[in-house]
């Protein structure tokens, strides 16, 4: 099995090699897999049309507040886009959650139907990318 895992029809698969070769604290890795994996069986994807980075960074964001962040993530600021997926966007989207506590949840649920990016401008008042561009000025300025 390439990758670490996968959710596909309610079903998560681990891939054997990579807990049988991963080096730390394996209890707490596949705990946050199963979180991260998890999260995709409850989420919504706007009916496939969301950023699939998003989606990644969704399940990413779950696995980071419940405390299983592992080492190797990126630090919070990092990054080239916000939808560049996985620990990058999980972080942006713990900042979002920042500014409005609720606003993952909220954008989960509005992408029970489709995706637009207006979503961000619905529940933030500010497009992604300006987000996004607030974001990263609040780690360049040392904050």
């Amino acid at each position: 099995m390439d990758g670490v895992a996968y959710a596909s029809n309610n079903e998560i698969h681990v891939s054997a090699d990579y807990i049988g070769n991963y080096s730390g604290d394996v209890k707490k890795e596949i705990t946050g897999v199963l979180i991260h994996e998890m999260t995709h069986i409850w989420q919504w994807n706007g009916n496939g049309q969301a950023p699939g980075g998003l989606i990644e960074g969704i399940a990413d964001y779950v696995r980071l507040r419940a405390g299983y962040a592992p080492a190797h993530w990126v630090q919070a600021g990092l990054g080239d886009r916000w939808d560049q997926g996985y620990d990058v966007t999980a972080w942006f989207l713990d900042y979002c959650n920042s500014l409005r506590c609720g606003f993952v949840a909220e954008l989960n649920r509005m992408m029970r139907s489709g995706y637009s990016s207006d979503y961000f401008v619905q529940l933030l008042g500010k497009k992604a990318e300006q987000l996004w561009s607030d974001y990263k000025a609040k780690y360049n300025d040392g904050h």
